[in-house]
């Protein structure tokens, strides 16, 4: 029974997350329009919601424990029971394999990130559990003063945030989430709102300097080694650079609007949470194997 709810509750958890990044996807762009980078980045935050809401029991699960007798939706699970144990030590083995193959390549990224820097060949960029900025070795031949605090505003806004932490659960829950492609397209979605809200910040301080940041982003893309944990001023292929210079002309979000946003992201986290407790199917299944 205990391996059986282990692998219903992983699973349970993938639907739920799966179904909260659709939604996600379906609503970043027009939120982003409406209330700004800022809380389209935040929607992000319905995703984990979702997944650790979807752990606690629901309200089939109160049922089925209440009334002690299989109803039609515990049936229904029954017939998946037996397949469930008999290859969840195989699903078991194929999972932590694929997980720590994940694990070992962003690992790897993240040492040759790390090489590269030392070496004066990365950044600029922050990275580290304990964010801290690193720049190229002709930084200050490179970059005028003016561009020097543009990117010292972005990298200190990804710092001030821990961003390069949120990096790291990114990271994760791709790795636990390896066999997931929807994970993988919230990952790359996700670092993407991260920087457009990140610009935004930016540009809320230094409006004049819009231009100026624009040449920026184009001269730091020139060269730049991917990382997966860093947030790097201008890492990322040329989809997103367009995307972020195109968001540049964005108007600025007043703040009730952005007060509507906040209010938008705690409602639909509560809906995702009702509709859980709701719908999702019960876990507790009393009929006999």
């Amino acid at each position: 029974m205990t391996t059986e709810l282990l692998v219903l509750m992983f699973l349970k958890a993938q639907v739920a997350a799966s179904g909260a990044i659709l939604l996600t996807v379906a609503l970043r762009l027009p939120v982003r329009r409406l209330f700004g980078a800022e809380i389209g980045y935040s929607l992000w935050l319905l995703v984990p919601v979702a997944g650790l809401a979807s752990l606690f029991p629901s309200l089939p699960d109160f049922r089925e424990g209440l009334q002690r007798s299989p109803t039609g939706l515990a049936n229904a699970l029954a017939l998946i029971r037996a397949p469930a144990i008999e290859h969840a030590a195989s699903a078991a083995v194929v999972w932590a394999a694929g997980a720590l193959a994940l694990g070992a390549v962003f690992l790897l990224g993240q040492w040759r990130f790390e090489r590269s820097a030392r070496a004066g060949q990365a950044g600029p960029a922050a990275t580290g559990f304990w964010p801290r900025m690193i720049v190229p070795a002709e930084y200050a031949t490179r970059f005028t003063l003016e561009e020097r605090a543009l990117i010292r505003a972005h990298e200190r806004a990804h710092m001030d945030r821990r961003d390069p932490t949120s990096n790291l659960l990114i990271a994760l829950l791709q790795t636990i989430s390896w066999f997931n492609p929807l994970a993988h397209l919230a990952a790359k979605l996700a670092r993407m709102d991260q920087e457009l809200s990140v610009d935004a910040k930016v540009m809320a301080l230094h409006p004049k300097g819009r231009r100026r940041y624009a040449e920026t982003l184009l001269k730091a893309h020139a060269r730049g080694l991917n990382s997966p944990l860093a947030c790097g001023l201008a890492l990322g292929g040329r989809h997103p650079l367009e995307v972020r210079l195109a968001m540049l002309g964005m108007r600025k979000i007043s703040v009730r609007r952005d007060g509507f946003g906040v209010v938008l992201i705690g409602a639909l986290a509560m809906s995702i949470v009702l509709a859980l407790w709701v719908l999702a199917p019960a876990l507790i299944a009393y009929a006999p194997l």
